[in-house]
């Protein structure tokens, strides 16, 4: 047994070996004159895996990262996951800082195969690189898809589908079949549907509705 046990300490001892040595060629490789930026707070990671297994076990996710910030009383934090740093922000003026004054940087996005064979050789906005046809799709889109003048043309669509399902939840609770109870779940799946149906096909269900308002 003892004879047996000799090869796995010396494969042992040379993947120890090794990775010290890369730990150290690492180290020697890094040049001292760079300074590097320090991070936002956030949890102590695991090794490798970061907060992964925090991530996994507290559910709902967004509501352990706002403990964790309101714990550290922080409007900024860093969680990082497998390498990969999240920054979660409640600060509107962070989030301003973002999104409007360093769209530049924080709106770019890797180029990667999926990426662009799902969005036909990037031609959407929602995928598309950090370019001129980006600018140029975002330009058409804040000032067509997402203008007030859109916003107020289409009010009459979702009024009349505020309407429609103020008479569905009507006739829900006027039924006695189910006690007059009304499932807010698929009350709110059917504004939402009929709401987007409406806006793109101008029609509320593509079939013929039943009497209480429901498909």
């Amino acid at each position: 047994m003892g004879f047996s046990s000799i090869p796995w300490i010396l494969i042992f001892q040379g993947m120890m070996a090794s990775v010290i040595a890369t730990l150290v060629t690492r180290k020697l490789s890094t040049n001292p004159e760079s300074i590097s930026l320090p991070l936002p707070p956030g949890p102590k990671p695991w090794p490798f895996i970061g907060c992964l297994y925090q991530v996994l076990r507290y559910k709902p996710t967004f509501r352990w990262i706002q403990k964790v910030m309101d714990e550290m009383n922080a409007e900024i934090a860093c969680i990082p996951i497998c390498g990969v740093h999240v920054i979660p922000v409640t600060s509107p003026e962070l989030a301003r800082e973002f999104l409007k004054k360093q769209d530049t940087i924080f709106s770019n996005r890797p180029i990667c195969m999926s990426a662009e064979i799902g969005c036909g050789g990037y031609l959407t906005t929602l995928l598309a690189p950090l370019g001129d046809h980006y600018k140029k799709m975002k330009r058409i889109v804040v000032s067509s898809v997402l203008s007030t003048a859109k916003h107020h043309w289409l009010h009459n669509k979702r009024i009349e589908e505020a309407d429609h399902i103020v008479s569905y939840v009507y006739n829900q609770c006027k039924d006695s079949a189910n006690g007059g109870l009304v499932n807010l779940r698929i009350a709110a799946r059917h504004y939402c549907g009929n709401v987007v149906r409406r806006m793109f096909f101008n029609k509320r269900f593509f079939g013929k509705g039943m009497e209480d308002g429901s498909k």
